[in-house]
């Protein structure tokens, strides 16, 4: 009897492991049905906060997904011809009045270890022109230090995408 009671208890066991797999197996189905894109597909973006800059103080925080999304897709970067007009473009900003920064954040690489969201770029907007500043973080590139002025790009954006920064910030 104590042999029948000792097999039922081993059974019972591996009843509730399996169990147990399963649930765990569930809940974590579950948790990405709520996800409409992938870490992948948002290029590990976690948020965007938005400042002013007369007075930098923060205006908006955008974690929305389709927002996330739509920012990481927009289409200003194209290199081919990126080095030979920085100059220029940098040149016809002087004088233009910043108008807001668009900070983006993404998630740590790292599984372990520290949680907090990482500063990945800066695009400031300006009046009355279409061309944008974007500054890459520092701390964003983690293989070999490289120089500020290598970390700042101009780019002459249409309309459209300029109506959509906008947009982000109403």
């Amino acid at each position: 009897m104590n042999k029948k009671n000792y097999i039922k208890k081993k059974v019972y066991t591996k009843i509730n492991i399996l169990l147990v797999f399963g649930l765990c197996i569930c809940v974590g189905c579950s948790a990405q049905q709520g996800r409409k894109y992938t870490l992948e597909e948002l290029d590990n973006l976690a948020e965007i906060r938005i400042y002013s800059a007369e007075h930098n103080e923060l205006i908006k925080i955008i974690s929305d997904e389709e927002q996330l999304y739509q920012y990481n897709h927009c289409s200003f970067f194209d290199d081919s011809d990126i080095m030979e007009c920085q100059d220029e473009l940098e040149k016809d900003l002087e004088g233009a009045k910043e108008q807001y920064y668009l900070i983006s954040y993404k998630y740590p690489v790292a599984r372990f270890g520290k949680k907090e969201l990482e500063e990945n770029t800066t695009i400031t907007l300006y009046e009355n022109t279409n061309i944008i500043k974007m500054a890459v973080a520092e701390e964003s590139i983690k293989s070999f230090p490289v120089p500020e002025e290598f970390l700042i790009f101009y780019y002459e954006i249409s309309e459209d995408e300029m109506d959509f920064y906008h947009s982000l910030v109403e």
